[in-house]
Parts: structure tokens; C-alpha cells; sequence
């Protein structure tokens, strides 16, 4: 049988640390989206800030960064509509409140992030129906997830 992708939306926080420290839990996942066992979701504005931030932190980076893009596809989830942005603006700033939107509209399993400033403030997860959290608890999440297919 085979065992269909676990959904993960990266936020910008884990793909710039994957990218600086491929040894930790945020590069593991992007090596099990290599596998093809994780499915990375990621909204236009990830990618946008993400180019941005490099750009401004670490522009040596940034080729690899647009090649590492390419060569995962990412897919890419919905920009929402103000109306659908709008309750998450209660809690959250603009940009992370649009990136949380688009993770929901993705249906993404689980949404993973080093903010956990923004992110894991009272509140915010009554918005979203998966869990939000950093990447060594999204690697347990996948474990998890992944044991029924292994079994037998």
C-alpha cells in the first residue's frame, strides 16, 4: 500500500533554519520531503519572506535557497481573502496571520514554525484544526503518524 504524504505547512522560520543548520530537526523534514514522505506546503508570502530575510541575513545564501525551492515543489497554498484572514488578525500581525490562513485553507496536518512568540500565544490554536509546533515535535508527529503504515 502505498503511504500517502504527510501534509506539513514550513513556515519561514523553519525552511531559513534547515537551510542554515541541515544537521537539526527543521533540516530532517525537508530531508523527508526529499524522501517524498512529507508533502511541504508553504503560501506565496513564505517564500517571499523568506527570499527577503536571506537577502538581508545571509546573501550567500540565497542561490541556494531558489535552487532548493526548485528541487522540492513545494506546494504552494492559498493566498486567502480579507474576509478569511480576518479573524486570525485578532491574535496575530498581518503577515503571520495570512500565513496561518493559508495553512488552514491548505488543510495542512500540522504547521511548523520556530516562532513560537506569535504562533503559540493563548488563542491561536482555537483558529486552526492542527497542531502548530516546532520541528522536533513536528518530527514526533510524523513518527507517529507514519506507524500504522509500517506495521504488519
Amino acid at each position: 500500500m502505498a503511504v500517502p504524504p504527510f501534509r506539513i505547512f514550513f513556515d519561514t522560520s523553519v525552511y531559513i533554519a534547515a537551510l542554515l543548520s541541515p544537521e537539526g530537526a527543521a533540516g530532517e523534514l525537508l530531508r523527508l520531503v526529499e524522501a517524498g514522505v512529507v508533502r511541504m506546503l508553504v503560501s506565496d508570502e513564505v517564500i517571499i519572506e523568506a527570499d527577503r530575510v536571506l537577502s538581508r541575513k545571509f546573501p550567500e545564501l540565497i542561490q541556494d535557497s531558489r535552487s532548493l525551492w526548485k528541487h522540492l515543489g513545494p506546494e504552494i497554498a492559498p493566498n486567502p481573502t480579507a474576509a478569511q484572514v480576518k479573524p486570525f488578525l485578532v491574535l496575530l500581525a498581518k503577515g503571520d496571520a495570512s500565513i496561518l490562513c493559508s495553512a488552514r485553507l491548505a488543510k495542512a496536518s500540522a504547521f511548523v514554525t520556530w516562532n513560537t512568540r506569535d504562533f503559540m500565544r493563548p488563542g491561536v490554536k482555537t483558529l486552526v484544526d492542527f497542531p502548530i509546533v516546532v520541528p522536533a515535535d513536528g518530527l514526533k508527529l510524523f513518527r507517529k503518524w507514519i506507524e500504522p503504515f509500517l506495521g504488519e
